[in-house]
């Protein structure tokens, strides 16, 4: 797969002129797609645990409520009307089968997708009009959905129709498109935007990337940072001077406080890198799985990226650095090539120096042989 582009637009010119600056609708962007999935088969991944599924229906005409799966089994059952949709992110995780669709957009970095989410809404449905804080493509897979945007990005989020689900209550839409299966929305961050249903069954897929505030990225890169502190500095205060303002904390001590946090920040640009790269491939799977004992003689010919792992790497003086749930391994460069950028290994061609390292990628999940899968 890959994109068809509009005439006079590749790439390159997508990249320069609109990422990050303007929306772009993008006609029959897959020719022909056709949905591997079906609204019945969508319903059914909300009943399941390891899914990260929603349920948003507007009551009244008016007041949105969102309601978190695993749904029961009878959920549906008590579904009426066309002012509803189901929403479940993270498909790629949780059916390999799927990472597949991301390939067109792997020219933005891997780090920077963060997951395919797929929505199914009756005729006249929607999720209500919002503002993402992420770029995002809007793939229609199944049916149509007409999408309403305002062409001009928002400086502040505006006022809220719904304080926990952050709907758009003064959303004035100046465009509006009508999107059929195989066509693209194309979305850049801070532009209120509003799909409604308009031909059953209506299926867009949502191709989001990520992009890290400093509030997110802090306290993980702050915490690896720590790990490589041998033993950390404690605040001392020998010889101080007998105060009579028990209650203030004086010039002095914060002197002392401010230098020992100074001091713990400082850190060259390698160590700050590596921290960033852990950070990045974090694995967002809250329960980790046993870690494995397979021996090396008993690892599978073929070995694939799981997943539900983010990998990337650095090159540090001219030597790899391996990311993979937020763990850093040294590697030899032709390792993590072909881990990060092909996601897939010959166990038979590893170099000595890496075996250790695919070994104990394999037993804690990371990678996976193809009877893994």
């Amino acid at each position: 797969m890959q994109i068809n582009w509009p005439q006079g637009i590749d790439t390159t010119i997508f990249l320069q002129q609109y990422w990050q600056q303007k929306p772009l609708l993008i006609k029959q962007a897959f020719p022909g797609f056709e949905s591997p999935i079906d609204e019945n088969e969508l319903a059914g991944l909300t009943l399941d645990s390891d899914a990260n599924s929603r349920y948003m229906e507007c009551v009244d005409g008016h007041e949105w409520r969102m309601t978190h799966g695993p749904f029961a089994d009878d959920f549906y059952d008590g579904v009426s009307g066309n002012q509803w949709s189901i929403l479940v992110s993270d498909v790629e995780k949780l059916l390999p089968d799927f990472r597949r669709y991301l390939e067109p957009f792997r020219f933005i970095p891997d780090w920077r997708i963060d997951d395919l989410m797929i929505s199914y809404a009756p005729v006249g449905g929607s999720v209500g009009a919002h503002v993402d804080q992420y770029d995002v493509f809007l793939l229609q897979a199944a049916g149509q959905r007409e999408w309403q945007i305002e062409t001009t990005p928002r400086q502040r989020a505006g006022e809220s129709a719904n304080a926990s689900i952050s709907l758009l209550a003064d959303f004035k839409s100046d465009n509006t498109m009508q999107l059929e299966a195989g066509d693209m929305l194309y979305l850049p961050p801070q532009f209120a935007h509003h799909g409604i249903a308009k031909a059953d069954p209506c299926m867009t897929w949502s191709i989001g990337f990520r992009a890290p505030s400093v509030d997110e990225m802090l306290p993980s890169v702050i915490s690896y940072l720590l790990e490589g502190i041998p033993q950390p500095a404690r605040f001392t205060d020998a010889k101080r001077n007998e105060i009579d303002t028990p209650g203030l904390i004086d010039e002095q001590d914060l002197q002392g406080l401010r230098s020992l946090i100074r001091q713990a920040c400082q850190t060259d640009d390698k160590q700050l890198d590596i921290a960033i790269g852990r950070y990045l491939t974090e694995s967002l799977n809250t329960e980790p799985q046993e870690e494995k004992h397979t021996k090396w003689k008993a690892l599978p010919p073929t070995l694939h990226a799981n997943s539900t792992c983010t990998f990337a790497y650095q090159i540090i003086d001219k030597e790899a650095v391996l990311f993979a749930n937020g763990e850093a391994y040294p590697v030899t460069v032709s390792l993590a090539k072909a881990l990060c950028n092909d996601r897939k290994i010959d166990s038979k061609q590893i170099p000595e120096e890496d075996k250790d390292t695919v070994l104990s990628l394999y037993n804690r999940h990371a990678l996976a042989g193809d009877n893994d899968l």
